[in-house]
Protein backbone atom coordinates (compact mmCIF):
# COMPACT_ATOMS: atom_id res chain seq x y z
CA UNK A 1 0.00 0.00 0.00
CA UNK A 2 2.77 2.43 0.97
CA UNK A 3 4.53 1.75 -2.31
CA UNK A 4 1.40 2.44 -4.28
CA UNK A 5 0.85 5.76 -2.51
CA UNK A 6 4.46 6.83 -2.84
CA UNK A 7 4.40 6.19 -6.57
CA UNK A 8 1.18 8.14 -6.78
CA UNK A 9 2.82 11.12 -5.04
CA UNK A 10 5.66 11.19 -7.51
CA UNK A 11 3.56 10.86 -10.64
CA UNK A 12 2.97 13.94 -12.73
CA UNK A 13 -0.59 15.01 -13.33
CA UNK A 14 0.14 14.51 -17.01
CA UNK A 15 0.66 10.79 -16.47
CA UNK A 16 -0.47 8.61 -19.33
CA UNK A 17 -2.46 6.48 -16.92
CA UNK A 18 -6.22 7.09 -16.92
CA UNK A 19 -7.23 9.59 -14.27
CA UNK A 20 -10.34 10.80 -12.48
CA UNK A 21 -11.76 11.98 -15.80
CA UNK A 22 -13.05 8.47 -16.37
CA UNK A 23 -15.36 8.90 -13.39
CA UNK A 24 -16.50 12.48 -13.49
CA UNK A 25 -15.46 14.26 -16.63
CA UNK A 26 -16.59 12.08 -19.53
CA UNK A 27 -20.06 13.62 -19.68
CA UNK A 28 -19.94 17.15 -21.18
CA UNK A 29 -21.71 20.14 -19.71
CA UNK A 30 -24.96 20.62 -21.64
CA UNK A 31 -24.42 24.36 -21.59
CA UNK A 32 -20.80 24.94 -22.60
CA UNK A 33 -19.53 21.41 -23.39
CA UNK A 34 -16.79 21.61 -20.76
CA UNK A 35 -16.38 18.55 -18.51
CA UNK A 36 -19.34 18.23 -16.18
CA UNK A 37 -18.98 17.57 -12.46
CA UNK A 38 -22.32 15.78 -12.20
CA UNK A 39 -25.96 16.81 -12.31
CA UNK A 40 -26.82 20.35 -11.28
CA UNK A 41 -30.40 21.65 -11.27
CA UNK A 42 -31.57 18.86 -13.52
CA UNK A 43 -28.82 18.53 -16.13
CA UNK A 44 -25.19 17.50 -16.37
CA UNK A 45 -23.20 20.71 -16.07
CA UNK A 46 -19.80 22.03 -15.08
CA UNK A 47 -19.33 23.89 -11.82
CA UNK A 48 -18.91 27.18 -13.69
CA UNK A 49 -22.27 27.05 -15.43
CA UNK A 50 -24.01 25.65 -12.34
CA UNK A 51 -22.63 28.47 -10.20
CA UNK A 52 -23.54 31.10 -12.80
CA UNK A 53 -27.10 29.78 -13.03
CA UNK A 54 -27.52 29.69 -9.24
CA UNK A 55 -26.26 33.27 -8.82
CA UNK A 56 -28.43 34.53 -11.64
CA UNK A 57 -31.58 32.92 -10.26
CA UNK A 58 -31.02 33.82 -6.63
CA UNK A 59 -30.26 37.46 -7.50
CA UNK A 60 -33.04 37.67 -10.12
CA UNK A 61 -30.56 38.89 -12.71
CA UNK A 62 -31.79 40.36 -16.00
CA UNK A 63 -29.06 40.41 -18.63
CA UNK A 64 -28.91 42.18 -21.98
CA UNK A 65 -27.33 40.41 -24.93
CA UNK A 66 -24.16 42.06 -26.22
CA UNK A 67 -24.75 40.98 -29.78
CA UNK A 68 -26.41 43.36 -32.22
CA UNK A 69 -28.49 40.49 -33.51
CA UNK A 70 -29.49 39.45 -29.99
CA UNK A 71 -29.40 35.91 -28.70
CA UNK A 72 -26.83 34.64 -31.18
CA UNK A 73 -23.71 34.62 -29.01
CA UNK A 74 -21.61 31.48 -28.87
CA UNK A 75 -21.72 29.78 -25.48
CA UNK A 76 -18.92 27.24 -25.18
CA UNK A 77 -15.96 26.61 -22.88
CA UNK A 78 -13.98 29.46 -24.43
CA UNK A 79 -16.75 32.07 -24.82
CA UNK A 80 -19.15 31.25 -21.97
CA UNK A 81 -18.21 34.37 -19.98
CA UNK A 82 -18.62 36.83 -22.84
CA UNK A 83 -22.43 37.15 -22.82
CA UNK A 84 -24.35 36.42 -19.66
CA UNK A 85 -27.72 36.83 -21.34
CA UNK A 86 -27.05 34.09 -23.87
CA UNK A 87 -25.43 31.90 -21.25
CA UNK A 88 -28.49 32.12 -19.01
CA UNK A 89 -30.78 31.46 -21.97
CA UNK A 90 -28.75 28.38 -22.86
CA UNK A 91 -28.86 27.16 -19.25
CA UNK A 92 -32.65 27.37 -19.35
CA UNK A 93 -32.85 25.88 -22.82
CA UNK A 94 -30.67 22.96 -21.77
CA UNK A 95 -33.12 22.16 -18.97
CA UNK A 96 -31.80 23.83 -15.82
CA UNK A 97 -34.61 24.20 -13.30
CA UNK A 98 -35.08 27.52 -11.47
CA UNK A 99 -37.20 25.84 -8.81
CA UNK A 100 -34.29 23.54 -7.93
CA UNK A 101 -32.23 26.60 -7.08
CA UNK A 102 -34.95 28.20 -4.98
CA UNK A 103 -35.45 25.04 -2.92
CA UNK A 104 -31.79 24.19 -2.58
CA UNK A 105 -30.55 23.87 0.99
CA UNK A 106 -27.69 26.29 1.53
CA UNK A 107 -25.18 26.61 4.34
CA UNK A 108 -26.57 27.82 7.65
CA UNK A 109 -23.97 30.58 7.78
CA UNK A 110 -22.12 31.86 4.73
CA UNK A 111 -19.01 32.58 6.80
CA UNK A 112 -18.56 28.92 7.75
CA UNK A 113 -16.69 28.11 4.56
CA UNK A 114 -14.19 30.91 5.13
CA UNK A 115 -13.51 30.45 8.81
CA UNK A 116 -12.33 26.85 9.31
CA UNK A 117 -8.71 27.91 8.92
CA UNK A 118 -8.97 30.26 11.91
CA UNK A 119 -10.42 27.54 14.12
CA UNK A 120 -7.87 24.91 13.11
CA UNK A 121 -4.79 27.17 13.14
CA UNK A 122 -5.23 28.00 16.83
CA UNK A 123 -2.85 26.19 19.16
CA UNK A 124 -4.57 23.76 21.53
CA UNK A 125 -2.70 25.40 24.40
CA UNK A 126 -4.54 28.64 23.73
CA UNK A 127 -7.77 27.10 24.89
CA UNK A 128 -11.16 28.04 23.48
CA UNK A 129 -13.85 30.55 24.39
CA UNK A 130 -16.53 29.47 26.81
CA UNK A 131 -19.13 30.00 24.10
CA UNK A 132 -18.85 28.69 20.56
CA UNK A 133 -19.58 31.10 17.73
CA UNK A 134 -20.42 29.95 14.22
CA UNK A 135 -16.89 30.49 12.89
CA UNK A 136 -15.49 27.93 15.33
CA UNK A 137 -17.47 25.07 13.80
CA UNK A 138 -15.81 23.32 10.82
CA UNK A 139 -17.25 23.89 7.40
CA UNK A 140 -20.07 21.44 6.62
CA UNK A 141 -20.12 19.50 3.36
CA UNK A 142 -23.53 20.24 1.84
CA UNK A 143 -25.19 16.88 1.29
CA UNK A 144 -28.80 15.84 1.02
CA UNK A 145 -30.49 12.43 1.33
CA UNK A 146 -31.37 10.74 -1.94
CA UNK A 147 -34.12 8.25 -2.82
CA UNK A 148 -33.32 4.71 -3.99
CA UNK A 149 -31.58 4.82 -7.36
CA UNK A 150 -30.44 2.38 -10.00
CA UNK A 151 -27.00 0.79 -9.66
CA UNK A 152 -25.62 2.97 -12.45
CA UNK A 153 -26.84 6.22 -10.92
CA UNK A 154 -25.78 5.14 -7.43
CA UNK A 155 -22.23 4.62 -8.70
CA UNK A 156 -22.38 8.03 -10.37
CA UNK A 157 -23.40 9.62 -7.07
CA UNK A 158 -20.57 7.76 -5.33
CA UNK A 159 -18.10 9.24 -7.82
CA UNK A 160 -19.47 12.71 -7.15
CA UNK A 161 -19.07 12.14 -3.41
CA UNK A 162 -15.42 11.20 -3.92
CA UNK A 163 -14.94 14.42 -5.88
CA UNK A 164 -16.78 16.49 -3.25
CA UNK A 165 -14.53 15.12 -0.51
CA UNK A 166 -11.46 16.37 -2.37
CA UNK A 167 -13.04 19.78 -2.84
CA UNK A 168 -14.05 19.93 0.80
CA UNK A 169 -10.47 19.28 1.90
CA UNK A 170 -9.24 22.12 -0.30
CA UNK A 171 -11.59 24.51 1.52
CA UNK A 172 -9.94 23.74 4.86
CA UNK A 173 -7.44 26.54 5.31
CA UNK A 174 -5.18 24.61 7.66
CA UNK A 175 -5.07 21.71 5.21
CA UNK A 176 -4.00 23.98 2.35
CA UNK A 177 -1.20 25.35 4.52
CA UNK A 178 0.45 21.93 4.69
CA UNK A 179 2.98 20.73 2.13
CA UNK A 180 1.61 19.12 -1.02
CA UNK A 181 3.27 15.86 -0.01
CA UNK A 182 1.47 15.83 3.34
CA UNK A 183 -1.83 16.88 1.78
CA UNK A 184 -1.76 13.99 -0.65
CA UNK A 185 -0.88 11.50 2.08
CA UNK A 186 -3.75 12.71 4.27
CA UNK A 187 -6.22 12.54 1.39
CA UNK A 188 -5.31 9.08 0.15
CA UNK A 189 -5.14 7.67 3.67
CA UNK A 190 -8.50 9.07 4.78
CA UNK A 191 -10.64 8.77 1.63
CA UNK A 192 -12.34 5.56 2.81
CA UNK A 193 -13.54 7.01 6.13
CA UNK A 194 -14.57 10.32 4.54
CA UNK A 195 -16.52 8.38 1.93
CA UNK A 196 -18.43 6.35 4.53
CA UNK A 197 -19.29 9.50 6.50
CA UNK A 198 -20.63 11.18 3.40
CA UNK A 199 -22.45 8.06 2.28
CA UNK A 200 -24.33 7.96 5.58
CA UNK A 201 -26.10 11.13 4.45
CA UNK A 202 -25.95 11.15 0.69
CA UNK A 203 -26.12 7.67 -0.77
CA UNK A 204 -29.49 5.95 -1.20
CA UNK A 205 -30.27 2.47 0.11
CA UNK A 206 -28.16 0.02 -1.87
CA UNK A 207 -31.14 -1.98 -3.10
CA UNK A 208 -29.49 -2.71 -6.42
CA UNK A 209 -26.24 -3.87 -4.79
CA UNK A 210 -27.54 -6.31 -2.19
CA UNK A 211 -25.71 -9.28 -3.70
CA UNK A 212 -22.40 -7.52 -4.28
CA UNK A 213 -19.36 -8.48 -2.17
CA UNK A 214 -18.78 -6.14 0.76
CA UNK A 215 -22.31 -4.77 0.86
CA UNK A 216 -23.06 -5.98 4.38
CA UNK A 217 -20.00 -4.37 5.96
CA UNK A 218 -20.54 -1.11 4.14
CA UNK A 219 -24.22 -0.96 5.03
CA UNK A 220 -23.44 -1.73 8.67
CA UNK A 221 -21.01 1.19 8.88
CA UNK A 222 -23.37 3.59 7.11
CA UNK A 223 -26.30 2.53 9.29
CA UNK A 224 -24.13 2.86 12.40
CA UNK A 225 -23.43 6.51 11.57
CA UNK A 226 -27.05 7.15 10.66
CA UNK A 227 -28.22 5.68 13.96
CA UNK A 228 -26.36 8.40 15.88
CA UNK A 229 -27.84 11.04 13.52
CA UNK A 230 -24.95 13.53 13.76
CA UNK A 231 -25.92 17.00 12.60
CA UNK A 232 -24.03 18.77 9.81
CA UNK A 233 -21.59 20.50 12.17
CA UNK A 234 -20.84 17.30 14.08
CA UNK A 235 -20.20 15.57 10.76
CA UNK A 236 -17.88 18.41 9.76
CA UNK A 237 -15.89 17.99 12.98
CA UNK A 238 -15.71 14.22 12.48
CA UNK A 239 -14.49 14.76 8.93
CA UNK A 240 -11.74 17.08 10.19
CA UNK A 241 -10.72 14.53 12.83
CA UNK A 242 -10.56 11.83 10.14
CA UNK A 243 -8.62 14.01 7.70
CA UNK A 244 -6.03 15.15 10.23
CA UNK A 245 -4.88 11.73 11.41
CA UNK A 246 -1.13 11.69 12.15
CA UNK A 247 0.70 9.38 9.77
CA UNK A 248 4.24 8.03 10.09
CA UNK A 249 5.26 9.20 6.63
CA UNK A 250 4.16 12.81 7.08
CA UNK A 251 6.86 15.47 6.94
CA UNK A 252 5.19 17.37 9.81
CA UNK A 253 3.16 14.86 11.88
CA UNK A 254 3.11 17.12 14.95
CA UNK A 255 1.31 19.88 13.09
CA UNK A 256 -1.28 17.41 11.84
CA UNK A 257 -1.75 15.98 15.34
CA UNK A 258 -2.36 19.49 16.69
CA UNK A 259 -4.97 20.12 14.01
CA UNK A 260 -6.76 16.90 14.89
CA UNK A 261 -6.71 17.78 18.59
CA UNK A 262 -8.26 21.17 17.81
CA UNK A 263 -11.02 19.52 15.80
CA UNK A 264 -11.73 17.18 18.71
CA UNK A 265 -11.85 20.13 21.12
CA UNK A 266 -14.30 22.01 18.92
CA UNK A 267 -16.52 18.95 18.62
CA UNK A 268 -16.55 18.50 22.38
CA UNK A 269 -17.48 22.12 23.05
CA UNK A 270 -20.09 22.14 20.31
CA UNK A 271 -21.83 19.01 21.61
CA UNK A 272 -21.75 20.31 25.19
CA UNK A 273 -23.34 23.58 24.13
CA UNK A 274 -25.94 22.31 21.65
CA UNK A 275 -26.88 18.99 23.30
CA UNK A 276 -26.62 19.57 27.06
CA UNK A 277 -29.32 16.96 27.72
CA UNK A 278 -27.34 14.19 25.95
CA UNK A 279 -24.29 13.46 28.14
CA UNK A 280 -23.21 10.41 26.12
CA UNK A 281 -23.51 11.99 22.68
CA UNK A 282 -19.83 12.91 22.35
CA UNK A 283 -18.78 9.40 23.37
CA UNK A 284 -21.15 7.89 20.79
CA UNK A 285 -19.83 10.20 18.08
CA UNK A 286 -16.22 9.31 18.84
CA UNK A 287 -17.09 5.62 18.78
CA UNK A 288 -18.02 6.04 15.12
CA UNK A 289 -14.39 6.64 14.15
CA UNK A 290 -13.18 3.03 14.61
CA UNK A 291 -16.37 1.83 12.92
CA UNK A 292 -15.38 3.70 9.76
CA UNK A 293 -12.10 1.77 9.60
CA UNK A 294 -13.88 -1.59 9.51
CA UNK A 295 -14.96 -1.13 5.89
CA UNK A 296 -12.16 -2.34 3.60
CA UNK A 297 -11.22 0.10 0.87
CA UNK A 298 -11.41 -2.80 -1.57
CA UNK A 299 -15.10 -3.29 -0.73
CA UNK A 300 -15.93 0.32 -1.55
CA UNK A 301 -13.94 0.11 -4.77
CA UNK A 302 -15.74 -3.08 -5.77
CA UNK A 303 -19.18 -1.71 -4.89
CA UNK A 304 -18.98 1.65 -6.58
CA UNK A 305 -15.95 2.10 -8.83
CA UNK A 306 -14.69 -1.15 -10.33
CA UNK A 307 -17.12 -1.20 -13.26
CA UNK A 308 -16.36 2.43 -14.06
CA UNK A 309 -12.59 2.71 -13.65
CA UNK A 310 -11.40 -0.88 -13.68
CA UNK A 311 -8.28 -1.58 -11.65
CA UNK A 312 -7.04 2.02 -11.37
CA UNK A 313 -6.13 2.65 -7.71
CA UNK A 314 -8.45 5.08 -5.96
CA UNK A 315 -5.33 6.69 -4.48
CA UNK A 316 -4.26 7.68 -7.98
CA UNK A 317 -7.74 8.95 -8.80
CA UNK A 318 -7.75 11.16 -5.70
CA UNK A 319 -4.22 12.41 -6.36
CA UNK A 320 -5.16 13.36 -9.92
CA UNK A 321 -8.36 15.04 -8.74
CA UNK A 322 -6.49 17.15 -6.24
CA UNK A 323 -3.74 18.12 -8.66
CA UNK A 324 -6.31 19.10 -11.26
CA UNK A 325 -8.21 21.25 -8.77
CA UNK A 326 -5.00 22.94 -7.65
CA UNK A 327 -3.95 23.60 -11.23
CA UNK A 328 -7.30 25.13 -12.20
CA UNK A 329 -7.75 27.25 -9.07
Amino acid sequence: MAGDISSTMSQSSTSSAPSSSRILYDIPCKVCQDHSSGKHYGIFACDGCAGFFKRSVRRSRQYACKSKRGGTCIVDKTHRNQCRACRLAKCLGAGMNKDAVQHERGPRNSTLRRQLAQMLKESPSMGAPSQLSSHQVPVPLSLAPLPPLSEEVTCEVAAQLLFMNVRWARQVGAFSALSLYDRLILLVESWRELFVLGASVMLPPLTSLTNAPGTRGFRSAVEGVAMITPDEHELACLRAIVLFQPRNRLSDPRAVAALQENAQTVLSKYVTMVYPDKPFRLRNLMMLLPLLKLVPASSIEELFFRKTIGDIPIERIISDMYRKEEKES
